[in-house]
This record gives structure tokens, sequence and C-alpha cells, in this order.
């Protein structure tokens, strides 16, 4: 209410000051002797006093309401007092009006009801005392005028009264909402720590202190996992507890805060060594990585951070972040479980990967993306039975740049749904050049599994091309697989009650068990090329072979033996009884037109011998 009433205060005490200083004039040019310092002192005053008043409260803060009223009702005592002096010491009867006229400015005046009611009383008053000695008739229009005036006066100053109090609780409602809006804005409802708002004031805040800080991503491990095997309920109960946890790590130089998903900021302020955040980032993991108990479950995830220090590695909020980010991305490739800090040698990897990530978003994907093949040889069948289409590019800026390069940024970035589509429609096109025999095997990275719609898209290719969706097998890995579960599963249906085949790649790299691999109604696994290269050289590696050939014949899987480089690996792999082999000693990746040794013509004779 204070803070309502004192601008209006304010703007009272400005008019009337300069009014009083007209009046304090006009007396020293009207009156003389005596009178003039009386009347010109008391005007003068009140000016005065209405000058410092407003000055005062213009410099203030947190004035009461009580201190508010006070200064009312004095600055209507001087303007009454103006008036009675003048009437005492010049009485003319015309000019009791003026007792009329106060009445009316009291009731903005008057900051209360019972100030106004004080004033204009004290004015209606002192007028009916000096129209005493008037006759008895003009006497009785005073009356009725005062009593009029009266009426007005504090019918106005109890409606205004009203009208304020009514406006000073809505500004109350909308300041309360207003708090509660930004309290909102700047704290995640589901674990009660600071929002991303928050994360990145905090970031701006220290930047402004121009003190050095270390700022962290944090990005839990196995989350999605624990989210989809369980449900979201489980999983938001999960948050909360890792929120707690994350609590136990901040004081007044740390601030951690959840940005989305299962991903956290962490602000270290104060002159700390790489040494000293490593300690504290490792005390968080361990703590992070303990059990949980939630629902009688007991739930296991882990963590990885990337951390960047202001100002040697970054010098503002936006760098701040990006950095954290590669440094995040670098340790989930590297180091997953641990953290990163963000070195001078990651900022030529950083400038490497936003000019490959700036060329691909300008790239002609039709052009510039081309196809090899790579054939699976049948030890079986003794021939080529299929081939593993993978892409290429052709930059016109940065010139031929490896699949292990593009993907990932083309994951990181958003860009593999356009990727995907315009090379499987080319590798169907191929297909449809191959003996029926032939099938066609397509990677799918871990973006194209949580893509619902893309399904849809691909089995629409496959038939307006005419090719039979058997002879098509699509490949994942368990590691994209296992970054969205329940997703996965949903878009390997779709594509598996098409008549579409799922091949599992790198088998034996990832962490799935056998259960989930079994909900993935797979047809064929392939095992990693670390497990083949290795089989005549290492007893260990060749006992791993041979148990996950068998398993998959157990649950009557087809099994292809990746990186078999050399005739030597050949001959021992053959005794293993593995179904398929792929690498270089069947044949090198190459552009279609290269693959007629490994096709049979339309006469149905064999190009090319491929018996070993």
């Amino acid at each position: 209410m204070a803070a309502a009433y004192a601008p209006i205060i304010q703007s009272f005490l400005l008019p009337c000051a300069l009014y009083y200083l007209y009046v304090t004039w006009g007396h020293w040019q009207d009156e003389v002797g005596a009178q003039r310092l009386l009347l010109s002192a008391l005007s003068a005053s009140t000016a005065i006093y209405c000058l410092a008043a407003r000055h005062w409260l213009s410099a203030a803060q947190n004035v009461s309401f009580g201190t508010i009223e006070w200064i009312g009702l004095a600055a209507n005592l001087l303007i009454y007092a103006n008036v009675a002096l003048y009437m005492q010491l010049s009485f003319v009867e015309e000019k009791l009006v003026y007792f009329i006229l106060i009445s009316i400015v009291f009731t903005t005046s008057g900051i209360t009801f019972r100030s106004s009611l004080l004033s204009v009383g004290l004015a209606m008053a002192t007028m009916l005392w000096f129209a005493a000695d008037v006759s008895s008739d003009l006497l009785a229009k005073y009356v009725s005028i005062g009593v009029a005036a009266s009426v007005v006066a504090i019918g106005m100053s109890y409606l205004l009264r009203k009208a304020m109090k009514r406006q000073v609780r809505a500004r109350l409602v909308a300041d309360k909402l207003a708090r509660e809006a930004t309290h909102q804005a700047n704290t995640d409802m589901l674990t009660l720590l600071p929002g991303r708002r928050a994360a990145f004031a905090e970031i701006s805040r220290q930047i402004a202190k121009g003190e050095p800080f270390w700022f962290g991503l944090i990005d839990l491990d196995g989350f999605k996992a624990v989210n989809d095997a369980y449900g979201h309920a489980l999983g938001d109960e999960l948050l909360k507890q890792v929120a707690v946890r994350c609590r136990g790590a901040t004081n007044s130089q740390s601030h951690i805060s959840r940005l989305g998903g299962d991903e956290f900021a962490w602000v270290l302020s104060g002159r700390l060594d790489e040494a000293q955040v490593q300690e504290l980032s490792a005390d968080l993991t361990i703590s992070l990585a303990s059990p949980y108990e939630l629902g009688g479950k007991r739930i296991l995830i882990g963590s990885t951070t990337g951390f960047c220090h202001y100002p040697s590695m970054a010098d503002s909020a936006e760098d701040v972040y990006e950095r954290a980010d590669f440094a995040l991305y670098a340790a989930k490739e590297s180091c997953r479980g641990g953290s990163l800090v963000f070195r001078q040698e990651h900022k030529l990897e950083m400038a490497q990967t936003s000019a490959l990530e700036r060329a691909l978003r300008e790239a002609d994907i039709d052009k510039e993306f081309s196809l090899h093949f790579q054939p699976q040889y049948s030890l079986v069948e003794s021939k080529v039975v299929g081939f593993e289409a993978l892409a290429r590019w052709t930059s016109p800026e940065l010139g031929s740049v490896p699949p292990d390069r593009f993907i990932p940024v083309a994951e990181r970035s958003g860009l593999t749904r356009s990727l995907t589509v315009s090379l499987f429609r080319k590798a169907v096109d191929a297909a449809l050049n191959w003996p029926n025999h032939v099938g066609l095997a397509f990677n799918l990275s871990a973006q194209d599994l949580r893509d619902s719609d893309l399904c849809s898209t691909l089995l629409a290719v496959i038939d307006a091309a005419g090719l039979s969706y058997g002879r098509v097998e699509f490949e994942i890995t368990e590691t994209s697989v296992m970054r969205d579960v329940g997703a996965s599963l949903q878009f390997l249906a779709c594509l598996k009650a098409a008549g579409c085949k799922i091949a599992l790649d790198d088998f034996g790299k990832g962490y799935s068990s056998f259960e989930q691999l079994q909900a993935l109604s797979l047809d064929k696994i392939k095992i990693d090329r670390a497990f083949v290269s290795r089989v005549q050289t290492d007893a260990m590696s060749r006992e791993l072979v041979v148990a996950m050939i068998g398993l998959c014949h157990a649950v009557g899987l087809k099994c292809v033996l990746e990186g078999v480089e050399t005739s030597e690996d050949l001959n021992c792999l053959r005794s293993l009884k593995g179904d398929l082999i792929q690498g270089y000693v069947i044949g090198r990746p190459a552009p279609m037109g290269s693959l007629s040794r490994f096709l049979i013509d339309a006469s149905g004779e064999e190009l090319s011998s491929c018996r070993f």
C-alpha cells in the first residue's frame, strides 16, 4: 500500500509547492507590515515543506504507510493554516469558498480515510466559525454548502481509497503471480533443482563478476534404458533421487541445475585447479553410481561429465556451454562414466566438426553422397548372398569425408533422416539389378530408431521400387538400440511386420542383456571384428567366437563373422561353422559398377568364382 500511495503524494506535493511559492510572491506584493511577514513566512514554509517532503520520498526506500499518512496530513494542515491565517487577518466573506476548495483537495492528499475526514471536518468547521457573524440567511446557505461539500469530499475520498485498495490488491496479486512464474521459470518442477533458465543466468552472473569458474555438463548413463524398462513414473522418481544426491554436492561455490531430460549443469566458482575439479566430479560420479532403491527394485545408473573453464577456454556464455557440451560428447566416446576437461587441442577438433556440420547442412545429399557395397559370403552355399550398403561422402569443400566422421556429426545435428532416406533409395535401386537371392543390408542409426515416422517412409521406398521386403535387411547396433529401447522396439517391430529382416551389428561391444536381444526379434547377428581378427592368435577370442556362434545356432539366428582379412583367417573360421563372412578377403567396399564379379548374369553362369 505504501508503495502505491507514495507516487500519489509525490505528484501532489510538487504543484502544491509551486502554488505556494506563487502565493508567497503575491503576499509580498499585496500585503504590508507584519501581515506581509506572517503570510509570506507561512506560505514559504509550506512550499519548502512540500519540496523537502517530495525529495525525501523520492530518495527513501521502504517507507511505511504511517509515515506517508503523516506527510500528507502535515501538508493538509499547512494548507489549512494558510487559508485560516489569511481569513483571520483579512476576512473577506467571498473568500470563505476557499475552505470548500481545500476540502476537495484534501480528498487526494489525505492518504487514509481518517486523515481526509479530519482535514475536511476541520476546514468545514472553520468555514462555519468564520461565517458565524454573517446574516442568518447567508449562514444557512454556508451551512448547506458546507454540508454538501463535506458529503462530496468525504464520498470522493472513500471512493478514491476503495479504488486505490482494489488496484493495490490487484497489483499484489499480479506481483505474487509474477514471482511464482519467475520461480517456476527458474525451477525444474520435477526435481525442484534450479532449471535451465537459472543455469544460464548463473553462467552470465559468474561472467559478469569477472572471476574464473568451471562449467560442467552431467549426463546420466543408462537412464533411458531404465525409463523404457520400468516406465516414466519410476524414471521420474529416479531423477528426484539424483537431484537429492546432486544437492549434497552443492555449497556456496557450487550450483547444480537440471537442463532437461537426464542432463544437468554444474557451475563451480572460485579458483579451483583441474585436479580439484576432477576430484569433486569423481565424488559426485561415485555418489550417482550408488544403487537406488525404487519401487522394490535396485536401480543402477552412471554419469559422464564434460567441463569447460572460464576464461582460459571460453570467453562467453555461449562458448562455455558449447565447449562443455563438446567435452561431454568426447567423454561419452572415450571415458564413459568419467569426466573430461575441454583442452586447447579440442578447439581445432571442434572447429573441424563445426566446419563439417556446416558443410553437411549445405550439402546436396543426392549429388554428394553415394554408396559402396561390401559382399557377404555364405560358407554353406559358397557364394555371395548379400551386400552391405556403406555411405560415402565427397564434399566439394572438404573432399572425401569418411563415415566415422560425418555419421556422428549427422546424428548430433539431427540430419540423419534426409541422409538415410536418400541413401536408402539409392541402395534399393541398386538391389533391383541383383539376382533375387542377393539381399541388401542397410545400416540404421540411433537417431533413425527414434524417428517413428521413418519406418513407413522406408517401407514406402521398398514398395515403390517393387523390391521384395524379404530381401532387405536393416542393421542396428546394441548401443543405438539402448539409447531408447522403447522407441527402437516399436520401430523394429514395424519393419519386421512388413517382412524385412533385422541384423545386430558389432555384437559383443554393447551392454544389452540377452532378454533385451530376444525382444528385438533378430534374424542375424554380426560378431564384431575385434573378436574375429584374433581367432588365430588368441585362445580366449577363439572360445568367445565359438560360444557366440553356438548361441546364434541355438536360438535360430544366422551368424556373420566380420573383419575377415586374410585367407588364413578364412580357413581357420571355416572350422568354427559360422554362416556368413564379411571382410577384405571376400571384397572391399566398392561402387555398384565394380560388383559384377560377385553377381550372376542373366544366363545363370557365375561371372567369377568366389570359391575358397
